[in-house]
């Protein structure tokens, strides 16, 4: 009986780091890169220039960097050209502002790509 508790104690103390640490994911735009960080420490970045689209729907499997728990009106879906996952889940707290100023830095992005590229010819 003793060990159901602490099972359930254990249960109870995972879902609410789980939850903590949901909490505090945060989304930064970089110059080249969308960084993901959890505490402030980042732990994931994706390139810009690999992003083909973004959008409100899922179409495959998908890598989820949420922070909250209430996903339907804060979802916002990458897709990029490579990885694994080739879709990933962000859930900014204003979707469409965040949305326009990642497409922005990804035209960015691909402009400057494309200058170079014409220089080097």
């Amino acid at each position: 009986m003793v060990y159901l508790l602490y099972s359930v104690g254990a249960i109870i103390c995972c879902g609410a780091i789980g939850i903590t640490l949901c909490a505090t994911v945060n989304y930064r735009l970089n110059s080249s890169h969308l960084v993901i960080y959890c505490l402030g420490i980042p732990v994931r970045q994706f390139a810009l220039k690999d992003m083909i689209s973004i959008s409100k729907r899922r179409r495959f499997r998908a890598e989820f960097w949420v922070n909250t728990l209430a996903l339907k009106h804060r979802k916002l879906v990458i897709r990029r050209e490579r990885g694994l996952f080739r879709e990933l889940i962000i859930t900014p707290r204003y979707r469409y502002v965040f949305r326009k100023q990642l497409e922005e830095a990804v035209e960015g992005v691909r402009s400057e790509s494309w200058i170079v590229e014409n220089k080097e010819n």
